[in-house]
């Protein structure tokens, strides 16, 4: 029989977890498969067969919504990072897609240096590296290039005539 060197402390397989705050919900974990480990020094959980993470807002609704094909979470860190076909949504529904990103819990904030693709109605911005807020309702795109459309009567002055 062939063992792990460092296996797993515990695994759940379909795993759906709820995240609470003040007795608020704040967040919905659900992911194929949640290894953890909980041996001093390495402690960490580590998500595959798809990762969905679900934000809701101060009134309980449903608020972003991030997927990925795998992720892990460093406790000690207060990090999660999430890898592999990152879609980031919204509830504007604007959808930011990645190949990595890091949600750093003790600051809220999202991050990543990757190349990061927004797709918003009809404009697509691409970048290299994003930084926003942790339900991705504000954020700053590095290394911008993309196409916007321009409507008729959209103006880029300061109301005063040019």
């Amino acid at each position: 029989i062939e063992m792990e060197a460092d296996p797993p402390d515990r695994i759940t397989t379909n795993a759906e977890y709820f995240f609470s705050d003040s007795g608020y919900v704040r967040n919905r974990l659900v992911a194929g498969r949640i290894a953890e480990y909980v041996t001093e020094g390495k402690e960490r959980t580590v998500m595959t067969d798809g990762v969905e993470l679900d934000f809701f807002d101060a009134a309980g609704g449903e608020g972003s919504k991030l997927t990925a094909d795998r992720g892990l979470v460093t406790p000690k860190k207060q990090r999660m990072e999430v890898f592999g076909h990152v879609v980031f949504t919204n509830s504007r529904g604007e959808r930011m897609e990645t190949e990595h990103l890091v949600w750093s819990q003790d600051s809220d904030r999202v991050f990543t240096d990757s190349a990061v693709r927004i797709i918003r109605e009809r404009d697509i911005i691409d970048g290299l590296g994003l930084d926003a807020n942790e339900d991705f309702s504000r954020y700053t795109i590095r290394r911008i290039t993309g196409t916007l459309y321009v409507q008729p009567g959209d103006t880029n002055t300061s109301g005063t005539d040019q």
